[in-house]
């Protein structure tokens, strides 16, 4: 009877989950079984835009509008923090309103010409993932300039008797501040429309100069 017992004993053990080789297999299988995979962390919003602006500024002296026509490279660092760098170039001459009567149209050589490179830290305090996006900037500008004047002019009844003509130019930089409205277009957002109103303040040939640009952009 007790040689029946011992036989017997380690198999009810087994089958109870108490046998040493049962319980360590159960100790190894139970920690991977309740361990779940960690979940890799969210990437943060990121994207770039290729933005191109049209709109209108004014000559260093602020006398007369000029075109402005811009590149912008702008990659979002978060949903509310991006970076943007644009070429811009400006190009116009003076009219016959404003600071000017019809006789300046009879000084030859009269027009004004700029380029310049803009650095803009752009600030979304609603973030950049809605269809209507807003947001403020601030950053600086660098560039070259050239405005062909006139520093005398005697004009009798409408026309030109006598002038002096003269032509500035040089380097010029500052900071700016701007407001920036984009509205998202189509189901996937990929194209922006929207409008950029700036301010410029520098030396060297720009002083204080707004400007008002329309802006098409695609998503990279």
């Amino acid at each position: 009877m007790k040689i029946y017992f011992y036989a017997a004993f380690p198999a009810l053990l087994a089958a109870l989950g108490h046998a040493p080789g049962a319980q360590a297999q159960v100790e190894r299988a139970t920690p991977q079984e309740a361990i779940a995979p960690t979940p890799a962390p969210a990437r943060p919003f990121q994207v770039a835009y290729l933005r191109l602006g049209l709109g209108t500024t004014f000559d260093a002296a602020k006398f007369y509008r000029c075109t402005r026509l811009a590149v912008e490279y702008a990659p979002m660092l978060t949903r509310q923090v991006g970076l943007a760098g644009r070429l811009v170039g400006v190009a116009g001459k003076p009219a016959a309103t404003g600071l000017y009567g019809p006789w300046v149209d009879q000084l030859p050589n009269q027009n004004y010409r700029a380029s310049h490179a803009e650095g803009e830290v752009l600030f979304y305090p609603f973030g950049n993932a809605k269809r209507v996006r807003f947001a403020v900037g601030a950053g600086g500008f660098a560039g070259y300039y050239k405005k062909n004047d006139f520093d005398f002019v005697n004009v009798v009844e409408g026309r030109v008797v006598d002038y002096r003509l003269a032509s500035y130019q040089g380097f010029y930089g500052g900071y700016l501040g701007s407001i920036n409205l984009d509205v998202a277009l189509g189901q996937q957002q990929r194209w922006l429309v929207g409008l950029k109103i700036a301010q410029q303040k520098g030396t060297g040939g720009v002083t204080d100069v707004p400007s008002e640009t329309l802006t098409l952009a695609r998503r990279l």
